[in-house]
């Protein structure tokens, strides 16, 4: 609660009950096992630290730690791991066309174009603990951006679209600002949006069916993405640095 109230915006005119009330650290693990740790996991449990019984409440769907990420996204395009339980292993998609793309095709990727891409489609997401990173490879992410863009070798706009560009066939997921703030709330709050899934969605749709209001998919999207006021933190490493989880005090 002191670090909270130590923020520079200080305490609000609403009393200090609402900076918990509004604090993505506190209420994003309580909204996420509420309403996602059905289908999904935050490493490895339900984002308060227990780890559901598998036979009871078995994982379908990614595990959201650090998603986003370069770590994250490095792992869904590893052709080792893309069908894992933390990626696409524990969902229908399992045998979809990511995963056939990734196992046959990415393996034969230049790994340095690849690690640009990556770099690229993460700093899509302005984390804030990645920030000095992106601010680092500048050069690289617009190497990355510059690769994405183009219809060959690394085809991601087969099916996606990304920066006004898409292919014929783009029914996934637009990548335009990936995992951004503003990216998850829209996705968030409607899944079945043709930016998103559309028709194929099986997600719940959050906000325009008003099971979560509006604050609350925010906090629930600043969570995921790491982003609460912490003092003295400094934006650097590729995940991060505490976890709502097991972090005792705040």
């Amino acid at each position: 609660m002191r670090t909270t109230a130590s923020r520079p915006a200080g305490i609000p005119a609403t009393g200090a009950v609402s900076l918990l009330r509004d604090d993505p650290y506190t209420q994003g693990p309580k909204l996420f096992k509420a309403h996602c740790a059905s289908c999904h996991r935050f490493d490895g449990h339900d984002g308060t630290g227990f780890v559901p019984d598998p036979a009871k409440q078995p994982q379908t769907a990614s595990d959201l730690k650090a998603f986003g990420s370069r770590q994250w996204l490095t792992g869904i395009l590893d052709p080792k791991r893309v069908d894992s339980a933390n990626f696409l292993g524990a969902a229908k998609l399992k045998t979809g066309k990511m995963v056939k793309f990734v196992k046959k095709e990415v393996a034969d990727f230049d790994k340095n174009d690849l690690n640009k891409v990556i770099a690229a489609l993460s700093a899509e997401a302005q984390l804030p603990y990645q920030r000095q990173q992106d601010q680092s490879d500048a050069s690289a992410i617009k190497s990355g951006r510059d690769i994405l863009l183009k219809a060959d070798p690394i085809r991601c706009l087969d099916c996606h679209t990304f920066g006004g560009k898409q292919g014929d066939e783009a029914n996934t997921p637009d990548l335009t600002g990936y995992a951004s703030r503003q990216w998850l709330i829209d996705f968030i709050t409607n899944p079945g949006h043709e930016r998103f899934y559309g028709k194929k969605n099986e997600m719940p749709a959050f906000g325009l069916k008003k099971i979560l209001d509006e604050r609350s998919i925010a906090m629930l999207a600043d969570w995921l993405r790491g982003d609460w006021y912490e003092p003295g933190q400094i934006a650097a490493s590729s995940s991060p640095t505490t976890s709502p989880a097991t972090t005792q005090s705040h």
